[in-house]
């Protein structure tokens, strides 16, 4: 059978309503491997089929294959990365949601209470420091004075209109997104295990952000309702791929292992009764059963089934599989 290429590929993401989801990460820890090539078909002759690598396909080659041209892997998100030596993370599990970086984020008052004349910015609008938002006319002086951002940013609120009295209240929140904090929860008795500029992962529940950063502060209070104490990490967010209320996962690295090979936990997918990771070579995706070991959630150790520097399908691998299964309907039919 000749691979198939992908033409359109609709995904749906859908996401649980209410809460917040939370997994707890696993400490370095070794997933039982899916039935591995040594169980392979044999052929007429009692050999069993091998790739170009050497890997036992069960005599399932064709079908375990499929052709994406590079513009449409792109399309649709498809992410490769290198199969190569990695350091797995011995890390306490921490849960909690992104919130604004408290030291990039203002609320904007008006100096004197008076009459609001003006509104020049909006929700969403990108603000530079010193811009005017609003103008407002002093109750005492008569004298319309400008309101103006202390920062540049994104304007997160505004709670004013033209003709609305100006006094105590906020008119504005200005944010500077380039960086948010993780507001993470940890427990009294794991707090020795936790200090200031520590690394912490990140992760969005759903894994499809992920990042690190250092531990900025732990908060010297406990909260009454959780009996945790708040610890707050900086996260680089230049992409705008962190959002105010997301919620995440998390772990404090403790300590870490260096492995030979290991690939992203996002690359691992079941074919067959079989793992797999989907290797790319020119606008071919193959199916690799692989032999999995330890992981730390975040990556995970490959015992068999493939070798350093080859390019696998790291994050969407969802859909090559599914391409794969589209072909091998067709086939059938």
């Amino acid at each position: 059978m000749k691979p198939q290429t992908l033409a359109f590929t609709a995904v749906a993401l859908i996401i649980a309503g209410g809460g917040y989801w939370y997994f707890s990460q696993p400490n370095l820890t070794t997933i039982a491997p899916a039935e591995g090539p040594e169980h392979a078909e044999a052929d007429e002759h009692g050999h069993a089929e091998t790739d170009e690598h050497g890997n036992e396909t069960g005599g399932h080659s064709e079908e375990q294959a499929t052709t994406i041209t590079d513009e449409a892997a792109k399309a649709a998100g498809i992410v490769m990365e290198t199969a190569g030596p990695a350091s797995l993370s011995e890390r306490l599990p921490l849960r909690g949601r992104i919130i604004l970086n408290p030291e990039t984020t203002a609320e904007v008052k008006a100096r004197f209470a008076g009459v609001v004349k003006s509104v020049r910015a909006t929700i969403g609008q990108t603000v530079q420091k010193g811009e005017t938002l609003a103008t407002v006319e002093s109750n005492d002086s008569l004298q319309t004075y400008a309101v103006t951002s202390p920062l540049a940013g994104v304007v997160l609120a505004r709670t004013i209109n033209v003709g609305d009295t100006a006094a105590e209240q906020p008119l504005f929140t200005v944010a500077n997104l380039s960086t948010v904090t993780a507001e993470l929860h940890v427990f009294p008795q794991d707090l020795s295990r936790v200090h200031v500029s520590q690394i912490v992962q990140v992760q969005s529940v759903d894994g499809s952000v992920e990042g690190s950063g250092k531990v900025k502060s732990l908060l010297p209070t406990t909260d009454a309702d959780t009996q945790t104490v708040q610890v707050w990490v900086t996260l680089e967010n230049a992409d705008a791929r962190w959002r105010s209320g997301m919620a995440v996962q998390a772990g404090a690295v403790i300590g870490e292992e260096q492995v030979a090979l290991a690939v992203k936990n996002s690359a691992l997918q079941t074919l067959e009764d079989q793992t797999v990771v989907f290797v790319k070579e020119g606008e071919t995706y193959s199916a690799h059963p692989v032999k999995i070991g330890r992981t730390d959630g975040i990556s995970t150790e490959v015992l068999e089934g493939l070798k350093a520097g080859d390019t696998y399908v790291a994050k969407n691998s969802f859909i090559v599989k599914a391409d794969i299964g589209k072909a091998s309907a067709e086939h059938t039919h």
